[in-house]
């Protein structure tokens, strides 16, 4: 009886508060390709050529490391002096490989994770790539050469970047060419949950945040709130729901939570949803 009180009250404190629809920021397949990237190295004429080390790896837009892709060099990573430097040698769930003995095209696939395995929130995003045919790390050699390009995690978008040239020996090398970058998303709530609903209010939000789901048959639902830093500040239990309307509270002023946006990410089996929210 307590438990049926308290969700009236709730419910009369939400529906009368002013509050204003999340925007829905991305729709997608959890797990899925959210950014494909491709690129052929190409010899600038380094003291090892054709072999070489090589590695790619993301940021966000202001050059923090998230997640290594690929690393190919073994024990001669350490001549990868951009890479070190933005990710200390991290490669935490990356594609590794010895060293290069010859150019080639590569493809990397990123799922929207950090090297942690935490979903990180749409937005701003780089891809780095780097490789070098000298032993870049003696102070008496070049850095190999190396590039960024930003992409929006979330949208549905192809580039082409130009190629990129690097200069050795006084001389303008073509090293990365044939670069697509695409990113990919989906289109609606109804395809992402197959006809469930979603409902959060208020917002922006002080004390209570409600999360109200309803499905149309049992799934596997994921419920997690991200700081706009991509850092987890609430998970949900995580279970097989059965059909119907599940609530979820936050009490972001219980747990002191600071003012800014937040990102609530719903996870229906393998699709993803998510919503930014204001923390007032």
């Amino acid at each position: 009886m307590r438990k049926i009180i308290l969700l009236v009250l709730l419910n009369a404190l939400f529906f009368t508060a002013k509050s204003q629809k999340p925007e829905i920021v991305s729709i997608k397949a959890e797990g899925d390709t959210v950014m494909r990237f491709t690129v052929t190295t190409q010899s600038y004429g380094g003291q090892y050529n054709p072999k070489h080390v090589m590695a790619i790896w993301i940021t966000d837009q202001n050059d923090v490391f998230k997640r290594t892709l690929r690393l190919a060099g073994g024990t001669y990573k350490v001549h990868l002096v951009k890479w070190n430097q933005m990710s200390s040698g991290n490669t935490i769930d990356a594609i590794t490989g010895a060293t290069l003995t010859s150019h080639q095209s590569h493809t990397a696939i990123w799922n929207g994770k950090d090297k942690n395995g935490n979903l990180l929130p749409d937005g701003n995003y780089k891809v780095y790539i780097e490789f070098t045919e000298d032993n870049s790390a003696q102070p008496t050699k070049p850095d190999g050469p190396w590039v960024a390009f930003p992409f929006t995690k979330g949208v549905i978008e192809t580039q082409n970047p130009s190629d990129v040239y690097f200069t050795y020996n006084s001389q303008n090398k073509l090293v990365f060419k044939n670069l697509t970058l695409q990113t990919y998303g989906t289109t609606s709530v109804e395809q992402v949950l197959s006809g469930g609903k979603v409902e959060i209010y208020p917002n922006p939000v002080k004390d209570i945040l409600q999360i109200r789901i309803s499905l149309p048959e049992a799934k596997n639902l994921n419920v997690s709130i991200f700081s706009v830093d991509g850092k987890l500040v609430k998970q949900f239990y995580s279970q097989k729901y059965e059909s119907g309307e599940h609530i979820f509270i936050w009490y972001p002023e219980a747990e002191n939570i600071k003012s800014g946006t937040y990102f609530v990410n719903i996870a229906y089996d393998k699709k993803l949803v998510t919503y930014k929210i204001l923390k007032q």
